[in-house]
């Protein structure tokens, strides 16, 4: 099925937090809502930065280009088997990522951001 949508009317979380729904409109004018179980939904969330470096790529951003947000806050965290860290980036627009980041990539972080 092939959906041409001209504009995303809202997003919600469904089914006690087990499924997240997406409502746009078509290019026909049609209200249409798909919903997604929580994996599927993580893993499009987890493949769109990807997908959209190389479209901007492909549209002669050249191949360095990315999808860039400016940070507004972060917080650190202990992993919860407590053996690293939680970082939670989220952008001046509300957009959140949070990472689990094992001790060795802790400790590797740390150098770089100490050598600046």
């Amino acid at each position: 099925m092939k959906i041409c949508s001209t504009a995303l009317t809202s997003c919600s979380v469904v089914q006690d937090s087990h499924a997240i729904s997406v409502e746009l409109v078509d290019d026909k004018g049609a209200d249409v809502r798909l919903e997604l179980p929580f994996e599927q939904a993580r893993t499009i969330a987890e493949t769109l930065p990807a997908l959209l470096a190389r479209a901007l790529q492909a549209n002669g951003g050249g191949t360095s280009s990315r999808l860039v947000l400016t940070l507004d806050r972060w917080t650190v965290e202990q992993s919860n088997d407590g053996t690293g860290l939680l970082l939670t980036l989220t952008s001046d627009g509300g957009h959140e990522m949070c990472f689990d980041l094992p001790a060795e990539a802790c400790r590797g972080l740390a150098l770089v951001l100490g050598s600046g």
